[in-house]
């Protein structure tokens, strides 16, 4: 059954119909404040204009047909502007009947309620009915919110504490002493979103509230986050307020959470009830105790709800001997302290459980245990890592094929797999180069564990080992010569470490040699020195080495790093070959090899002590 509204613009009605069939509202889009201007069709549209109704305007709230100055109000399912009740005052927006359409009433009293707009309508009537705008939506006056009388609970426009924007905000009235979800009282008797901020109205879980913020479910509030940091032995900055201490979240004795013993500021708890008690504490539970913590001038903090253990975190677990090689922890989920070790990844730091000490790791034990054993050098980063000089690093993978290198006998490596470079191609006087080319190796690296290109290095680098050295040392006494084995050409790095010096003994120098063509300070004199075997070849000044005299020498240059292009390849060359210094600088120089050499002072080869290297 239908009823005729007394405050209905009939005569509007039938325009508006007529004008709205011709251009049909637009769908309702995501949209949370403000209209919206669409662009019109232009002249090739629908063929009747719909006038100041046009369906390319599209409402959000009622407030937003008043730009027509029509009696309108928004149909928010469709974004159209279609007519509103006539009203003389607020009054006659109330219980108003069912619309011609059998809608429902917008006016209800007990939902958002309406206003009396002051506005043209066809039934002659002073206003319309439009609906007051919702808490949390912009305002520039009270009367938009709903502060007359006839409102319940009664609104107010005004700005929020902290807000510097300028921008004003319905509120609502308290329903006797209660604000809503997520509300609270802005000291005026008016309900404010406990954050300040109209975009955070209330919590449902911990991931509504902002950054050091946890929510209050039961209240539908967020609360300050709190943790108890035992290493400072006190609260985590900020802390909580004066009078109040950090009550543990049962939920967040979980120890694969990032909140690990994170809680709320309440009072003191005074015994393990106020912690169990979950009627009272709905964040307690069985796995929680009333305790003090020591606190980092002596004594005992405030009692508050931590877990029921000896232990929430490794330093409140008694120190190793230091002969240990286990540094204990806390079972964070036991709240025990343990002596053994651990496997895998702390969830919190994503790193792996240092229960063992230095030079050690987990692994489990064929008892079914888990136990430290010492680390192999390889483990610990290599030889420049974990070896002593002159040594090489069982299993590092020195030429970077994916494959662990070859190593000596059991008997020849220490306990994490450091071995002393192989004697020859180390350690080995030469005469002439080619001692070094015929160098024999230790049987350990012939045969199936030789490199596949031939090289005499440990390495396996393309390049040659050089016969160097000489000279005098600076006692006075002469210098031997010795065969340096190559490592590589190459400029890149690898977990911090050069690939040249990973190829190389620890503490050894990766040092490039140019071709020597001709004798005297200058390793070249024309650019057929340089020869490549297609092209003359390019002699130039090497600005990178400086002569005792202040000046530079002349060399072999290219210009394609980490290519034999442009160097030295052929017997016009004095039967060498040679590479061009790899890295991002171009022009460079030509390289004849980049060898290991006891110490960056290539002039002599002493290297020190017995183990220091070579000695020789």
């Amino acid at each position: 059954m239908s009823r005729t509204n007394p405050f209905w613009p009939l005569g509007l009605v039938a325009a508006l119909a007529a004008a709205l069939m011709a251009c049909p509202p637009k769908q309702p889009e995501p949209v949370d404040s403000g209209p919206e201007e669409v662009p019109d069709a232009g002249e090739e549209d629908a063929g009747i204009d719909a006038g100041p109704f046009d369906a390319g305007y599209f409402c959000k709230k009622d407030d937003d047909c008043a730009v027509f100055n029509a009696g309108l109000r928004c149909e928010e399912s469709t974004g159209a502007c279609i007519p509103a009740y006539g009203c003389n005052d607020d009054t006659n927006c109330e219980n108003q009947p069912v619309l011609p359409d059998g809608g429902d009433d917008y006016c209800y009293h007990y939902g958002l309620q309406c206003r009396c707009v002051p506005e043209p309508n066809d039934a002659g009537l002073t206003g319309i009915c439009r609906r007051r705008r919702a808490v949390c939506e912009e305002c520039t006056d009270p009367s938009q919110c709903g502060s007359g009388g006839t409102f319940d609970p009664a609104g107010t426009c005004t700005a929020l504490p902290g807000d510097t924007s300028g921008k004003q905000y319905c509120l609502q009235a308290r329903v006797g002493s209660v604000c809503g979800c997520g509300m609270v009282d802005n000291g005026h008797g008016y309900c404010k979103p406990q954050s300040n901020d109209c975009s955070q109205v209330g919590c449902t879980k911990d991931q509504n509230c902002p950054g050091g913020s946890v929510c209050n479910k039961n209240a539908c509030l967020c609360e300050p986050r709190c943790r108890w940091d035992f290493s400072l032995k006190s609260e985590a900055p900020p802390g909580c307020p004066p009078g109040k201490v950090c009550w543990v979240d049962t939920a967040n004795l979980d120890p694969a959470s990032l909140f690990y013993g994170a809680g709320r500021c309440r009072p003191p708890c005074n015994g393990n009830v106020d912690c169990t008690d979950t009627v009272a504490n709905p964040f307690g539970g069985t796995n929680l105790k009333c305790a003090g913590e020591q606190l980092s001038g002596g004594g005992l903090s405030p009692k508050r709800c931590r877990a029921n253990g000896e232990c929430m975190d490794n330093l409140e677990c008694p120190e190793q001997p230091n002969e240990s090689i286990y540094l204990g922890y806390c079972d964070r989920a036991a709240f025990a302290c343990k002596t053994d070790c651990r496997l895998g990844l702390d969830p919190v730091t994503a790193q792996s459980f240092r229960d063992c000490r230095s030079g050690y790791k987990c692994e489990a034990s064929d008892a079914g245990t888990n136990v430290c054993v010492l680390r192999t050098c390889n483990e610990m980063g290599g030889a420049r890592l974990a070896c002593a000089r002159g040594q090489y690093c069982c299993g590092e993978d020195k030429n970077f094929d994916g494959v662990a290198d070859p190593c000596p006998p059991q008997n020849q490596r220490d306990t994490i797999g450091c071995y002393v470079a192989p004697a020859p191609p180390f350690c080995t006087t030469c005469t002439s180069q080619a001692d070094c080319d015929n160098l024999a190796l230790p049987s350990w690296l012939t045969g199936a564990n030789a490199c596949t290109n031939g090289s005499k290095s440990p390495s396996c680098s393309p390049l040659p080992t050089l016969c160097i050295g000489g000279g005098k040392r600076p006692d006075g006494s002469d210098g031997v010569n010795i065969c340096a084995p190559s490592t590589w050409n190459s400029a890149g790095v690898t977990d911090g470490i050069p690939k040249a010096v990973r190829g190389c003994p620890a503490t050894y120098a990766a040092v490039g040699f140019k071709p020597k063509i001709v004798d005297g300070d200058n390793y070249c004199q024309t650019n057929a020195d340089c020869f490549d075997g297609v092209d003359a070849g390019w002699c130039d000044v090497d600005l990178t080495e400086r002569l005792q005299d202040g000046g530079h020498p002349l060399a072999c240059k290219c210009l394609t790093p980490g290519s034999d292009v442009g160097c030295p390849n052929s017997v016009d060359g004095g039967g060498m070959t040679s590479v061009c210094k790899d890295g991002i600088a171009s022009p460079t120089v030509c390289l004849q090899s980049v060898v290991c050499v006891a110490s960056s002072g290539v002039i002599y080869m002493d290297a020190g002590a017995p183990t220091f290297g070579c000695g020789l």
